[in-house]
């Protein structure tokens, strides 16, 4: 009987997945899927379900997102046969300038050779003027159809759960799949259709976000952000973790991220006058992209359950930062998970959720990290230090590690897990030298 059941959960030639989501989680996910079934001489039917059409531009092809690629993902996706081609990139980022109250520091990246790269997610902002250009989400798209997968643009409405589930779209059943994948984010309503299920998922608390892209130019944005994303970290508004101009060809994308971010907050941002010092006055005022995505702030529960496995923000992601990253780590695991393992509700506990689960933890070293950093943003002596120690570290950087400037840039950019980050700022004889330049700034402004 236990050989049976094993076997029943177990992906064979005539398996048929359906991935609801065509996301970096979703395509990433089939990509995976479909590379390890050839490894042990199986051909899954993968199809990847979703109406958006990431080849247009403004809104209707956009997932919300600020569009920035680690250079761990880079290279990670280069080892997987995924190579970025040059009209995805709409900018190579080898450096950022971090603004604070205390003054302005160029950090540039650890390692010479590491490069980010900006993107978009759809086809652009709406009226864009370029032609050379791709949307990334098409690009992963068109990885997983020459993989094998197919894509079908029909919205999905509906699940039944019986011994094998049913995808259902306008009311008619599209599929009876021996796996459904939810790929989706936190900003479609598709969480509606596995919360109704008896795998007992619940979806991620979420916050608002705020995303525009700015058009300025492609000179203008060369001549003042170059290869540079610039962060704020400044203490008002108080509700804001950090804000980025992220550099994209003729435009800028700027994201503000923190809590219950609304149109006050943006507006009290752009009147700082380090927002003033970058972008024309009013830029507001003009016609742009722009939107209140929802981001996650905690990991979803019940994320998998028999033939049902739930990726991508909607399930487990990073905090604030890195959402593609996780996507490539979640969307691998699940799929390892059901090619080689099975697609049974103990097979993804076994295999999945200690995955599930690292990410999960790495949110919590995050949340300490973020919240170290809003105290050196908010407190006037000790963002000082920072600002100093950082300096030092760059004037020094071929000379001596640069550990600070090295985890404020994993920090903005996502490169390094948050744990790696935390264990880095153990480091004692860095603390030293905050403490140091706190100390020698109090002495100066008190003489």
């Amino acid at each position: 009987m236990e050989m049976s059941i094993q076997s029943d959960f177990t992906l064979n030639d005539t398996s048929r997945v359906a991935v609801i989501g065509g996301g970096p989680s979703g395509t990433l996910f089939s990509f995976f899927a479909l590379k390890m079934a050839k490894m042990i001489d199986r051909k899954l039917n993968i199809t990847i379900f979703d109406p958006k059409a990431f080849t247009k531009d403004g809104p209707i092809g956009c997932n919300r997102c600020g569009g920035v690629i680690s250079e761990h993902l880079v290279q990670a996706l280069a080892l997987e046969g995924i190579n970025i081609p040059p009209e995805v990139v709409q900018r190579g980022i080898d450096s950022y300038v971090l603004h604070t109250q205390r003054g302005d520091v160029y950090i540039k990246s650890p390692a010479d050779e590491k490069r980010i790269a900006t993107v978009y997610r759809g086809g652009g902002p709406k009226g864009i003027k370029e032609k050379e250009k791709e949307s990334f989400d098409n690009f992963l798209l068109q990885c997983a159809i020459q993989e094998g997968a197919t894509h079908s643009p029909l919205r999905i409405d509906g699940i039944k759960n019986g011994g094998k589930p049913v995808v259902t779209s306008g009311g008619k059943d599209v599929m009876d799949a021996d796996l459904v994948v939810g790929a989706f984010g936190v900003n479609s309503s598709t969480w509606k259709l596995f919360e109704g299920l008896d795998m007992g998922y619940k979806k991620p608390k979420t916050t608002s976000a705020f995303i525009t892209e700015l058009e300025l130019g492609r000179e203008v944005v060369s001549e003042n952000f170059g290869s540079a994303i610039h962060f704020f970290l400044i203490p008002k508004p108080e509700n804001i973790k950090f804000a980025a101009l992220i550099p994209k060809g003729r435009y800028v994308t700027l994201c503000i991220l923190g809590k219950d971010i609304d149109q006050d907050t943006v507006t009290e941002l752009l009147q700082s006058p380090v927002a003033k010092n970058l972008l024309p006055d009013n830029i507001m005022d003009k016609k742009f992209c722009k939107c209140f995505p929802k981001l996650t702030l905690t990991t979803a529960t019940g994320g998998f359950g028999n033939r049902m496995v739930v990726i991508g923000d909607a399930g487990s992601t990073r905090l604030f930062k890195d959402g593609i990253g996780a996507s490539y780590i979640m969307g691998k695991a699940a799929a390892t998970t059901a090619v080689f393992h099975g697609v049974g509700k103990e097979h993804f506990s076994e295999h999945y959720l200690p995955v599930y689960n690292r990410m999960k933890v790495d949110n919590m070293f995050g949340r300490f990290v973020y919240g170290t950093t809003s105290a050196y943003k908010n407190i006037g002596p000790l963002t000082q230090g920072m600002v100093n120690v950082v300096r030092k570290e760059q004037q020094k950087r071929k000379e001596s590690f640069p550990r600070l400037s090295s985890m404020l840039w994993d920090t903005f950019t996502g490169n390094a897990t948050y744990k790696s980050i935390f264990i880095r700022g153990t480091n004692l004889w860095m603390h030293f030298k905050l403490i140091w330049e706190v100390m020698k700034g109090l002495i100066c402004r008190t003489q």
